[in-house]
């Protein structure tokens, strides 16, 4: 319920719900025009979660606001942030995803990272535990996608891997079995 806006200048607006503080302007105050996020240039990708909102920096690190209650913004803690802090130990990052409240990353060097909520297995790495700081799942990764509750990889060799909720087939693997 709240939208992200990147502006050519590096700087990222904000509207919607803010009960948790997605909007990064410091409050929790809901928006029904655009608000800047506080404190942050040189943004060139944007994700915004169920709760949560993701911004990866032109040098490759990852900064985070909202929910935390399953470990989303993946810096080490379960706490709301109402302006955006630095995920946990984070660089060279090209690529940004986000489910409803786990979060994806994809490092220069091809590997994939998540935080976040985990129950169905969606972080990818073979566990339903939640986790608040990003833990590595697969290499030689291309791309990422961040589903509801389920990820999606594409591998440099033009496979796709896929994990979480499966209730539905959504992973696309001819089952309805979860895959953690």
């Amino acid at each position: 319920y709240h939208t992200l806006y990147l502006k050519n200048d590096g700087t990222v607006w904000a509207v919607g719900i803010n009960g948790s503080g997605q909007l990064g302007d410091g409050t929790t105050t809901d928006r029904t025009t655009p608000v800047q996020v506080s404190g942050l240039t040189g943004i060139i990708d944007i994700a915004a979660g169920g709760n949560h909102s993701l911004f990866l920096k032109n040098d490759g690190t990852v900064w985070a606001c909202g929910n935390n209650f399953s470990g989303q913004l993946g810096d080490g803690t379960n706490t709301n942030r109402l302006t955006p802090v630095q995920v946990t130990g984070l660089t060279g990052i090209t690529s940004i995803e986000s489910g409803i409240d786990h979060s994806m990353f994809l490092k220069s060097d091809g590997t994939a990272w998540a935080c976040g909520y985990n129950l169905s297995g969606q972080l990818g790495d073979g566990t339903t535990t939640n986790r608040n700081a990003p833990v590595s799942t697969l290499a030689n990764v291309a791309a990422i996608f961040g589903g509801g509750i389920h990820s999606f990889f594409l591998k440099t060799d033009g496979s796709v891997w896929a994990c979480g909720y499966n209730f539905y087939g959504q992973l696309g693997d001819g089952t309805n079995i979860q895959r953690n």
